[in-house]
């Protein structure tokens, strides 16, 4: 009985939080994998209409997103072991989420010398299936941002698809093209922070590198408002003629 009563605040206070129902059934229990699905399929539908190509950039909310992985390619048995998003509305955060994600590998040598993540430090760590039911609402309703985003959508789609049958169709925005739009050549994140002189002090962390995105998105919204650059269908535009 007492497990059920707690069961019940945990759901209410989800609900409170204006959280759907299906999202409070997947959240709370692991055999309800028909109620994931269907709480996955309406956060993919809902974002879609809240976002309208006319929207001003300052108005749209953007997630920047960045994952820590154990190498380049989750087909081939890669795995995540931090993701970590930021909310933002007009470069300002608003909100921010991170976590570590327990592998079902030994963490190679020397990925734990890059992200400084250990075995110890994911002892206690969710599984991915059980991490991507936190990580997915937070991201659901924005744009998706990141440097290299293709590296950072590649393993959430595949952690998708492998545990839940979903693809992620939400619209994203890689940072790496805008600086060549507003004439910085910037083949890697490093090239961008230092253009920028944006200091890192816990680079190859995902919630390190996700706040030093945030900063060079500021700066970049600025630089696209001065080239009149300023809605999501401008900047689409924009990217597709570079």
């Amino acid at each position: 009985m007492h497990e059920r009563h707690r069961f019940w605040q945990r759901a209410l206070r989800m609900l409170s939080l204006g959280v759907p129902r299906e999202a409070s059934s997947a959240l709370f229990g692991q055999d309800h994998s028909w109620q994931q699905e269907s709480w996955l399929r309406s956060l993919q539908k809902e974002k879609q209409h809240v976002i309208d190509w006319h929207d001003r950039l300052i108005d749209i909310p953007f997630v920047i997103i960045d994952l820590e992985t154990t190498g380049f390619s989750p087909e081939q048995g890669d795995e995540i072991l931090a993701m970590a998003a930021a909310k933002t509305v007009g470069g300002i955060v608003t909100d921010a989420y991170m976590t570590l994600v327990k592998p079902e590998k030994p963490i190679p040598e020397p990925i734990s010398a890059l992200t400084g993540i250990e075995a110890k430090d994911v002892m206690f760590a969710p599984p991915l299936a059980e991490a991507l039911r936190a990580f997915v609402p937070f991201i659901a309703a924005g744009v998706l941002l990141g440097y290299h985003i293709g590296h950072d959508l590649a393993f959430l789609r595949h952690g998708l698809w492998r545990h839940y049958r979903q693809k992620w169709s939400g619209r994203f925005l890689d940072l790496q093209p805008m600086m060549t739009l507003i004439g910085h050549s910037c083949p890697t994140f490093d090239d961008a922070l230092a253009c920028y002189g944006i200091r890192c002090p816990r680079r190859h962390t995902a919630d390190g590198d996700v706040e030093a995105m945030a900063k060079l998105w500021v700066i970049l919204l600025d630089e696209l408002r001065k080239r009149g650059i300023e809605t999501l269908h401008d900047l689409y535009a924009a990217l597709s003629r570079c």
